[in-house]
């Protein structure tokens, strides 16, 4: 079976390297407010999704030489597990708490902070090993 077709962009190693910086410093960012409570929880997970988007873009173009181009971060994930099945995983379950952590009006719980700097940080050293 063909894989569904995805929007992707073209990117050299430069823009690897630039999605792989911010990306460790959207993490750098969570992990200072990572124990405090209440709203900085939010944030923190937050920072944390948009650090493992920034990884993910990183590790797709540092392997195949393009990144997700769309709107659907949910894509960002297949394009990623396409490339590394771990690491896609990890930015699927980051994507899940993008929702709440951006736009919701609950706050998140410890649980959910633990597994977004996880997976986070996971994805970040990924990116670290493919980028220059």
């Amino acid at each position: 079976m063909t894989p569904k077709k995805l929007i992707t962009r073209q990117a050299d190693p430069g823009q690897a390297k630039a999605r792989r910086v911010i990306a460790a410093k959207y993490l750098e960012v969570a992990e200072l407010i990572s124990s405090e409570d209440g709203a900085a929880v939010n944030v923190c997970v937050g920072l944390a999704v948009l650090a493992g988007i920034a990884a993910g873009d990183a590790i797709c173009i540092a392997a195949n030489g393009e990144r997700y181009a769309g709107q659907d971060h949910a894509a960002a994930a297949e394009l990623l597990e396409r490339v590394d099945a771990g690491s896609g995983k990890r930015l699927r379950q980051l994507v899940g708490l993008k929702p709440g952590s951006h736009y919701g009006e609950d706050l998140l719980s410890d649980a959910d902070r633990k597994t977004a700097l996880r997976c986070a940080a996971a994805l970040v050293k990924e990116a670290r090993t493919r980028t220059v």
